[in-house]
């Protein structure tokens, strides 16, 4: 009697849905699953972040609508989170958009910032759900490869002329889901300086950021000259302080795209819980924090 929209049908098959039910399944009939697909730590939020939360939620104040575009409190630590972690000065009312998980703003990119026909660039192999925001947005989309003999980075001077020309955006993701392979600082260079060349848009997916082996930091490509003329980034809790179920996230740089996602978000969301983004202000800013990620690290 009902019929789901082209869009609902047009969507990939989402791969994550179909995995967790798999490793369910195999979990009832009493296997012990490791499952390495979906990025979900399996370690707790560390205490101080929880008590943060607990405190926060028996304020009244945060049983109240939070602002629509995050509260001031949050985007603060967000933009001296950046200032002392990767010497990136942000607006933290222009150049900070808050999300329910980075996922909703990788999704709903192209919605905010590209029209039928217009052309993506994805990696391959790549996160699945980037290909949910080509179908949802219905725009084209092209790939370049990530290979082991350059490192599992971009060739970008192999992306060829005429697709380069009508790309409208591109995605990139380091450190790497799923070939754990990182960035250089001279890479985000190259990338900035051949987006400009290109008037194209940069997507910089930082999820992993936080994490490296044996005290390796990873570069970032906001640090990077010129990086927020051509694009923005997106951080999420999930990973450096084991928030996955908190869905806490943000994006941050150029103002002309942050203001496009926050334009969106005001028609589709009011922000997230104030509780948990006043324990994400205490996650970015508590210097307990750098002690709970370094062990993190090395688990």
């Amino acid at each position: 009697m009902f019929s789901q929209s082209q869009i609902l049908q047009d969507l990939p098959k989402q791969f994550f849905v179909n995995l967790v039910a798999k490793v369910n399944a195999k979990q009832a009939e009493g296997y012990d699953v490791i499952n390495l697909g979906q990025g979900n730590p399996d370690q707790p939020t560390y205490d101080f972040i929880v008590d943060a939360l607990i405190a926060s939620a028996k304020n009244p104040v945060s049983h109240k609508y939070s602002s629509f575009r995050g509260n001031a409190h949050f985007k603060e630590a967000v933009s001296q989170f950046y200032r002392e972690h990767y010497q990136v000065d942000l607006n933290s009312e222009k150049e900070i958009c808050v999300l329910g998980g980075a996922k909703i703003g990788l999704v709903e990119f192209p919605l905010a910032l590209m029209n039928p026909g217009d052309l993506l660039l994805l990696p391959d192999p790549g996160y699945p759900d980037y290909l949910s925001s080509v179908a949802l947005a219905q725009i084209d989309y092209a790939t370049f490869p990530l290979t082991k003999a350059n490192h599992f980075l971009p060739d970008l001077t192999a992306i060829p002329e005429d697709v380069a020309k009508r790309a409208k955006f591109i995605y990139v993701n380091y450190p790497n889901n799923p070939t754990g392979a990182v960035a250089t600082a001279a890479f985000y260079e190259e990338l900035v300086a051949w987006a400009k060349a290109y008037d194209v848009g940069v997507i910089s997916d930082f999820a992993y950021g936080a994490l490296g082996a044996e005290g390796y930091e990873n570069p970032n490509f906001l640090s990077t000259p010129g990086a927020k003329d051509v694009g923005i980034e997106l951080y999420t809790f999930s990973k450096t302080f084991n928030m996955a179920g908190w869905r806490l996230a943000f994006a941050a740089g150029n103002a002309q795209l942050i203001e496009a996602l926050n334009l969106l978000q005001d028609h589709l969301f009011v922000s997230v819980f104030p509780a948990i983004q006043d324990a994400g202000a205490v996650a970015l800013l508590d210097e307990r924090s750098k002690d709970a990620v370094a062990d993190l690290n090395k688990t």
